[in-house]
Formats: C-alpha cells, sequence, structure tokens
C-alpha cells in the first residue's frame, strides 16, 4: 500500500496540525503496517523530526506544476485569444497528461539551474504511485486559507482523475465566502469517497450545498483527540493555560489583547491560580510564544518565558497540568477537552467561532465561547473562566466520556476507509463497499451529549 497524504499546512510549525498528521499516520499503520507513507511539505526536516519514515514530496513542485506557463515569462506578451487557447491547452495537459507536463516543467527549470527543479516530476510521481490520498485535517477549506485549499483539491483532483481513492480525515469546512473557492469544492468534494468531519454542523450543511452524499460523510470529532485523551491525568490540575492567537484570520490584534489581559489577571488573582503558557502556532510572522508573553508580561517585574513546546506531546504535556484552559487556538482546546478540562474559547472573527461552536457541541457543557465584539467582553471572559475553573470536577467525566466516544468514531472512519482502499486494489466498486460497511459505524452524535 502506498499513500499519500496532503495535510494543507506545511512547515509542521503548528503543533495542532502536526498532531493531527501524526494521528493519522498512526492510525493509517495501524490498517497497513507495512505502508509506504509520502506527505506533501516544504520542510522535510521538520516532517522527519515529527513523522520518522514518512517520505517528503515538494510542495514547490506541486506549485510549480500549477502555475508554471508553457512560455514562461513570454506568456503575457501574447495576444489575448492565443494566452486564453494556450491557458486551455496547459489545463488540458495538467488533467490527461500530468507526468509529461511535469517533466517539461522540470526540464525548464533545470536550463535555468533551479536548485528544485526535479520538484514537479517529484510531487506528480508520489502521486501516480498512490494507492490512496488523504488530506488531513488543517482548517484550510476556508477563505482565509484559499491558496493552501485550491493546492489540496487539485491533489485529490488528480488523483480521482485515475481512479485512486481519495478522503479527507478529520476536517472542519467553512466558512467558504469566496465564490471561486466554493465552485471548485463544488468540483472535487463530491467525488471523495470518504468525508470525516471534526463537527457536525456547519460542515455538514456546506457539503449538502455542495451536493456531497451523505452516505460519504461521517462526522468523527478531531483526529488529535486520541493523542490528548492518553494523557489525561486521574484528578484536575491546578492551573489556568493560556493561548492567544494574534492574527488576521483570529482576528485578534494588538488592542484584543488589552482586553484580554485584564479578564485573564483578574481571574487568576481571584482563584489564586498560576497562569501557564500553551503555544500552538510557531511560525516566524505568527508565533503564540510571542503573543502570550505580551498578553502576560506587560507591567510585570519579572518576564515570562514560556517552554518552546514545539511538539504535540509536550504542548498536550503541559494541557494536562491545566484545571482550566483559555484560549484563541482551536488545538489547545482539542487537547484540553480530551483530556477532561473544560476551555473558555475567545473568538473574533466567524472562522474562529464556527471552529468553537462545532467542538462546543461535541463536548457539551465544555467550551464556553466569549466572543470579543461582545459588550463588557473582558468581564465576561473573566466569569467564564471563573465558572470553568469552579465546573472542572463535575464536567470531567461527561467530557472523557465524549472524547471517548469521538475516538470510537475516529477509529470506526479508518476502518471504514481501509475497506475502501482495499476494495479498490482489488478492483471492487468502492462507493457499494462503504454503504455496505458504514452499517456498523455508529451514527451517534446522541453518544456526544449525554
Amino acid at each position: 500500500m502506498d499513500i499519500l497524504i496532503d495535510s494543507g499546512s506545511y512547515h509542521c510549525l503548528n503543533v495542532g496540525d502536526v498532531a493531527m498528521l501524526q494521528a493519522a499516520i498512526e492510525r493509517l499503520r495501524d490498517l497497513w503496517p507495512h505502508a509506504s507513507i509520502a506527505a506533501v511539505t516544504n520542510a522535510p526536516g521538520t516532517l522527519a523530526r515529527h513523522c520518522p519514515g514518512v517520505r517528503p514530496v515538494p510542495l514547490a513542485g506541486r506549485v510549480a506544476f500549477l502555475s508554471d506557463r508553457l512560455l514562461g515569462r513570454a506568456d503575457p506578451f501574447l495576444p489575448h485569444a492565443l494566452r486564453e487557447t494556450l491557458s486551455g491547452v496547459e489545463r488540458r495537459m495538467r488533467r490527461d497528461w500530468p507526468l509529461g507536463l511535469a517533466s517539461f516543467v522540470a526540464a525548464k527549470r533545470a536550463l535555468v539551474c533551479r536548485p528544485d527543479y526535479a520538484a514537479p516530476r517529484t510531487y506528480i510521481a508520489a502521486l501516480l504511485r498512490a494507492d490512496l490520498v488523504v488530506a488531513t485535517g488543517a482548517g484550510v477549506f476556508t477563505d482565509a486559507f484559499a491558496d493552501n485549499a485550491f493546492g489540496v483539491l487539485t491533489t485529490l483532483e488528480l488523483a480521482q482523475k485515475r481512479r485512486i481513492p481519495t478522503a479527507l480525515m478529520g476536517h472542519g469546512l467553512g466558512p467558504v465566502g469566496d465564490a471561486t473557492l466554493k465552485q471548485r469544492m463544488a468540483e472535487v468534494l463530491p467525488q471523495v469517497d470518504l468525508v470525516g468531519l471534526r463537527e457536525h454542523s456547519e460542515s455538514a450543511r456546506l457539503l449538502e450545498s455542495l451536493n456531497v452524499s451523505s452516505d460519504r460523510v461521517v462526522v468523527t470529532g478531531d483526529d488529535a483527540i486520541e493523542m490528548a485523551n492518553r494523557c489525561a491525568r486521574p484528578e484536575p490540575g491546578g492551573v489556568i493555560g493560556v493561548n492567544i492567537r494574534v492574527s488576521g484570520y483570529a482576528g485578534v490584534d494588538r488592542r484584543a489583547i488589552d482586553v484580554i489581559r485584564p479578564a485573564v489577571r483578574r481571574a487568576a488573582a481571584r482563584l489564586a491560580a498560576p497562569l501557564v503558557p500553551i503555544p500552538i502556532a510557531h511560525h516566524p510572522d505568527c508565533h503564540d510564544g510571542v503573543a502570550i508573553c505580551e498578553l502576560l508580561t506587560a507591567d510585570v517585574a519579572e518576564p515570562m518565558t514560556p517552554a518552546e513546546l514545539d511538539t504535540p506531546l509536550a504542548a498536550i504535556t503541559e494541557v494536562s497540568r491545566c484545571r482550566v484552559m483559555v484560549t484563541g487556538s482551536y488545538h489547545a482546546a482539542v487537547f484540553a477537552l480530551a483530556q477532561g478540562i473544560p476551555a473558555v474559547a475567545i473568538a473574533a472573527t466567524p472562522y474562529y467561532a464556527q471552529k468553537f461552536s462545532g467542538l462546543a457541541a461535541l463536548f457539551p457543557s465544555g467550551c464556553e465561547i466569549v466572543a470579543l465584539d461582545q459588550p463588557d467582553a473582558s468581564r465576561r471572559l473573566e466569569s467564564a473562566m471563573c465558572r470553568a475553573w469552579t465546573n472542572a470536577p463535575r464536567l470531567r467525566p461527561h467530557l472523557l466520556r465524549a472524547a471517548d466516544a469521538q475516538i470510537a468514531q475516529g477509529r470506526a472512519a479508518y476502518r471504514r476507509l481501509g475497506v475502501l482502499a482495499e476494495a479498490s486494489c482489488a478492483g471492487a466498486p468502492a462507493l457499494s463497499e462503504i454503504r455496505r460497511y458504514s452499517a456498523s459505524i455508529p451514527s451517534g452524535r446522541e453518544s456526544w451529549t449525554e
């Protein structure tokens, strides 16, 4: 079995996305212990550190394959009609003759001494070799990450045209207002053989609007829940975990920090609880650790330096010390809830409001959302933190049961994926095999809300 993974997150600098990638690899290897697994990346060294034994497939190869024009820089100077004709030829070549086009692009790049000249051919060869193509969850099917979404959709479409089974696992979809992205999703996603969603409301409605058949869809929760759940401690911790995401797509800026900071400090003082930084994203231009330090240390005599926590296990282990998690990052909340720890989620955009709402529905009463545009948001945040602290022991067993139910759903979805891929390799009609097997998979939203 040869498997290609496209995570949509290529730096391996967000430990939430890395956790989902690691979870997918673990479950795929449970199905096929001797499988050859490759992943699209632009950080092969970091991928090797987090996912040993996984072959890197250069993201640059996909980018060049999709963007390189046959006539290169001369293309803009062609008459409009000729340029449109040439664009049509290029689209057909990408669809019908991908290896030939990739070889042509590689040869062009070699002529100008590009060190990564072979990347387009490497990308296409990995895709054509695959028996299964899986897109693991990274929250990219939304306007803020449209470029990544277009790339993932292309990978899926190229596989589909060669009758290679495709799957989305652990995904949250939307919101999508970009008409071009929505149209592209409508072209590709109905042909995906199995879609595993991490929430059952907005993502499912979006898929329905795109005419994705419901018998191809299962709600599993986040793939990283199982990894985090293994680290759950017997009793609640005694600290407050803190995360903040300062970025355009999160809608949090320095002014928002001035709203959040006093609430966090007042709650910590009322509860006599230490504050512990939990960074999730480690990108140079969006580093949670830097933002958390700004949140917690302004006007404080002794600066706080958060531990790097740059692996999923390190972040999850630090979360296990918490009694409450207050966070602007989705995966900090996932890591907490999976361990029976209530979360207070800070939302400032529809994207994050939707992500946290879906998570709250799967962990009833365990995730309270505070919108920063609400009146008196600072006081609301303080109150929510204090409620979560008080209710943590009572909520813990219910949250752990919800995590157990989602872990079972996730495992069942991967077993279903195994049947799909094996049926395809054996030449059986894949969709009929999925439908036959789906009767053995619980549908149970009800099991999450007990």
